[in-house]
């Protein structure tokens, strides 16, 4: 893994170390799921991987003496837009006729988590950026000032 960080090797690590642990706890819980539980639960769990990773670059950003200055852009960052999308949808569909019960197994629910994860790993350093609209890799994005009127 040439080029990676230390914390990226480390979220790598940690991926199939939840999924596992999603394993054991539906083992606990049950089979069944619904849908909207599952798409709730799905983007809080995206939702809090870009939360953790955020955290943990605040803190380094915070040692670091040279940290860089915000700068405003009309931009949003991929994972949270899809994230935050997910838990909209996800409580809309909660008791509603669109909440199927869903028979999953304990395998299943932890290879749903690794997937989620992973792709929260693949799309964290993407941004849409609103004009010129355009989705575009920004390693620095913690930076960004959302303003309407860059």
């Amino acid at each position: 893994m040439p080029g990676m960080t230390v914390a990226e090797k480390v979220e790598l690590t940690l991926i199939p170390v939840v999924g596992a642990a999603v394993w054991s706890l539906a083992a606990a819980a049950g089979a069944s799921i619904g849908t909207g539980s599952l798409l709730l639960g799905s983007s809080v769990l995206l939702l809090l991987q870009g939360l953790v990773r955020d955290l943990w670059l605040i803190s380094r950003r915070n040692r670091d003496a040279h940290a860089g200055a915000g700068r405003e852009a009309l931009c949003m960052c991929v994972e949270s837009t899809i994230g935050v999308t997910g838990v909209v949808t996800g409580l809309a569909v909660l008791g509603s006729a669109l909440d199927a019960t869903l028979a999953l197994g304990p395998e299943a629910m932890g290879a749903i988590a690794v997937v989620v994860l992973a792709i929260g790993f693949a799309i964290k350093d993407l941004v849409f950026e609103l004009r010129p609209f355009r989705i575009r890799r920004d390693k620095d994005h913690l930076n960004i000032v959302f303003r309407w009127k860059p």
